[in-house]
């Protein structure tokens, strides 16, 4: 019964993650397809997160300007930030944007590649946050809240 029990409570969260969706709905756009990930460079790795819009209003969304917080989970503290607009024009009713943000500041080459007696990443705790602002409202709305960095790699 016990072994039961232990399987449930260790399935439980995970199937409720699985079943949330990574869409958010804001003001006439979708929001998704969410991934975070580091470009590789020679001097280091920077923080990246790329996501889709889409348009689902009839009519226009307005300007859309993004800001991307690093937060460095260990510190408590911002290790980067990084900001993305897209025009109107660019997203017309029932059209679609792929949107990518880098941060402001790279991760040591040491961090993101390890050595022989360190992981790769094995220093590094970050999350990101995105806000965005919507067509004339100036108020940011929260879009994704301390999703972890994953250890996910592409070359610059």
């Amino acid at each position: 019964m016990r072994r039961i029990l232990n399987t449930l409570l260790v399935l439980l969260p995970a199937t409720a993650a699985m079943a949330r969706s990574d869409i958010v709905r804001v003001a006439g756009a979708e929001f998704f397809g969410f991934k975070t990930y580091w470009t590789e460079k020679r001097e280091g790795c920077q923080p990246m997160i790329s996501f889709q819009i889409k348009n689902t209003s009839t009519g226009s969304i307005g300007p859309i300007a993004f800001h991307m917080t690093v937060v460095d989970n260990d510190a408590k503290s911002v290790f980067a930030d990084g900001a993305a607009s897209v025009p109107s024009a660019d997203l017309p009713p029932g059209g679609t944007k792929a949107v990518i943000i880098g941060g402001s500041r790279d991760i040591t080459a040491h961090e993101c590649l390890g050595d022989m007696h360190e992981s790769p990443f094995s220093t590094i705790h970050f999350a990101i946050r995105l806000t965005a602002a919507i067509g004339p409202d100036p108020a940011s709305i929260e879009i994704v809240a301390d999703a972890p960095m994953t250890e996910d790699r592409t070359h610059n």
